[in-house]
Order: structure tokens, then sequence, then C-alpha cells
């Protein structure tokens, strides 16, 4: 029993090993780190930098770069534009973290897109 259970941690280690490995290698330094495996879905945004497009989950609040399902919930990602603001002058800046004109952290403004819906029943007016 304690065989297996040795066995069985040891395939757990190095499995784990492997994976984080080769995420650490596909991954340029300061990208944003990955939910998944690059082959699957969209990919989790750990902190915001200069995005002006994330696509967001509605229940965990996540951010990730494209749009599809959320890799916690499975639920339906919203697209959100971001802007960063001085808090100062309340006018935009290029990326978060210190404004370079009042040297304060840039307000982040989030703003949902709706969905565009087809239009139906459209009148001809005869």
């Amino acid at each position: 029993m304690r065989f297996v259970a040795m066995l069985l941690a040891v395939a757990l280690l190095s499995s784990c090993q492997a994976k984080s490995n080769s995420t650490a290698s596909a991954t340029p330094t300061g990208a944003a780190t990955t939910a998944a495996p690059a082959s699957s879905g969209p990919h989790l945004i750990a902190d915001l930098t200069n995005q002006t497009e994330i696509y967001s989950c509605p229940n965990c609040g996540m951010d990730f770069d494209a749009a599809g399902k959320c890799s916690m919930d499975s639920t339906e990602l919203v697209k959100t534009d971001v802007a960063y603001i001085c808090p100062a002058d309340s006018k935009p800046v290029d990326h978060s973290g210190s404004c370079p004109r009042c040297n304060v952290n840039a307000r982040v403004v989030r703003t949902a897109v709706a969905a565009s819906t087809p239009k139906t029943g459209a009148t001809t007016g005869s």
C-alpha cells in the first residue's frame, strides 16, 4: 500500500513539473499568466497593463485575452473595453500604474460591450 501511494506521488510530482516547465518556457517575461495550456481557449490575464479590450467572466470576475468560456465555471465571457484614466485631470493615459502626469496610479475603467443583436421585424413602409 505504501509503495502504491509513493508511486502515485512520484507520478503526480513529475507531471506537475513537466507542465510548469513547458508553460514557463513558452511564456515571455512579463506576459499574462495562463489558466490553461496554450492550445485550449482564452488565456487568463493576471494583471491589466495596457490592454484596451478584454473578456471578463460575469460570475467570478476573472479577465481573459479572448472570447470563449471561463476556465473556472464555463460561463460565457463578456467583451469589455478598458480605459486608464488619470485621477487628477480625468484624461486617458496609455497604461495602468503610475500616471506620467501626476504620479498617482491611473484609474482602471471597465465598460461591458453590449452584444449586437440582429434587427427583426423591420418594416418596409408600404
